[in-house]
């Protein structure tokens, strides 16, 4: 069992971690909506995998890092789902087809979801 003392750090490194991530996430968004492709994985494959990460915005790279932090503490602390800005992406990664809005159309659509 977890003590109350190191309940109260988790909860404070949770929120500390969530907070980055929303603020990468829009920092990421908004380098995707001005053009940088990476953030939803579009052309994922149709480049070899060297060049797709040379090309990878510093942004996506970090919101990837600091995402993947908070899942391992979210783990820890016992939540079975993922931070809500989180899932979105998620939903929007998973999202196919022909008709689909390009990377920057995207990413300027889940700006105006999160001010909201």
């Amino acid at each position: 069992m977890v003590s109350a003392k190191r309940e109260a750090a988790l909860e404070k490194d949770r929120q500390s971690l969530e907070t980055a991530y929303l603020d990468a996430l829009l920092v990421a968004l908004r380098d995707c909506a001005d053009g940088r492709w990476g953030l939803f994985g579009q052309n994922e494959g149709t480049v070899p995998a060297y060049l797709d990460e040379r090309y990878l915005p510093q942004s996506v790279t970090r919101l990837e890092a600091i995402g993947h932090e908070l899942v391992v503490l979210r783990d820890r602390m016992g939540f079975a789902d993922l931070f809500a800005p989180m899932q979105r992406l998620v939903e929007l990664r998973a999202e196919q087809g022909s008709n689909r809005p390009g990377e920057p159309r995207l990413a300027q659509m889940f700006l105006t979801e999160l001010k909201a």
